[in-house]
């Protein structure tokens, strides 16, 4: 008589009972870590991360993470000048082989550049750094464009104020520049100032001034206008005024902006 037994699975020792998985270390533009750069500008790596950050990279500074890809900057000294050289290393700390130089001033000491030069530092290495991992770098002719905001005018009388900073606003716009409703995005502001003088012999003296300056402070220059007027006049609505005086002040504003930034007028020539 044969005995008939079920066949049960085959146990299988030693196989574990939860999986183990493989975590790839994530990619450069994902996670990028700024190191401190010896000897380099106070919080050069904080603003180079910023921009960095503005370009689609998620750059952090601070504590460094393990398995994450970083950029170290070096300084050094060569019969050609100053320079700081970015290096991207991967997360086993091997040298990809990415690199970018940047020219520094010799003039002045790398720890303690001004503004305008740090400014510059930050964009060319944050470009630079973008474009060795895949990115277009910073758009510098976009940099380079004047973006214009007109506030309202201070001492017009009637409704000189507003109506002749939307005058010489549209004007400015005809000339092919671009000027925003709000000053977040421009990097130029026209400032308007009008002075009238007390009536005398039934007539007044009204001096525009309009003030070009940089989203810094800093004045680029200025354009006045002076016109005797009847007393009075302008007391109301300017209408045709204010058109007549913003074309000329604009049409001066656009001079100084051409003076100003001769690159960019003439890439658009």
């Amino acid at each position: 008589m044969a005995l008939l037994v079920a066949c049960q699975p085959l146990q299988r020792p030693f196989q574990p009972e939860v999986k183990t998985s493989w975590r790839a270390a994530p990619g450069p533009r994902t996670a990028l870590y700024v190191e401190p750069v010896t000897g380099g500008p106070p919080e050069l790596e904080n603003a180079v991360a910023a921009k960095l950050q503005d370009l689609g990279i998620a750059a952090f500074v601070g504590q460094a993470a393990p398995n994450r890809y970083y950029v170290r900057g070096e300084i050094f000294e060569d019969t050609n000048g100053r320079f700081l050289n970015w290096t991207i290393f991967d997360p086993q700390n091997r040298d990809t082989g990415l690199f970018a130089l940047e020219k520094l001033p010799t003039a002045i000491e790398t720890s303690a550049l001004p503004p305008q030069e740090l400014e510059k530092l930050v964009l060319n290495s944050a470009s630079d750094i973008d474009r060795l991992l895949g990115g277009d770098g910073v758009n510098f002719a976009a940099l380079d464009k004047p973006v214009i905001f007109v506030p309202i005018v201070e001492g017009a009388p009637g409704d000189g104020s507003e109506s002749l900073a939307a005058a010489i606003q549209d004007r400015l716009a005809r000339l092919g520049l671009e000027v925003l409703p709000t000053e977040a995005g421009a990097n130029f502001i026209v400032r308007g100032q009008a002075e009238i003088t007390p009536p005398k012999f039934e007539t007044q003296v009204i001096e525009l001034t309009w003030s070009l300056e940089r989203r810094n402070g800093e004045q680029v220059g200025q354009v006045k206008q002076r016109n005797r007027i009847r007393a009075g006049s302008l007391n109301g609505a300017w209408g045709d005024t204010a058109v007549l005086a913003a074309q000329g002040g604009a049409d001066g504003i656009y001079n100084l902006l051409r003076k100003s930034e001769p690159e960019y007028f003439k890439s658009k020539s």
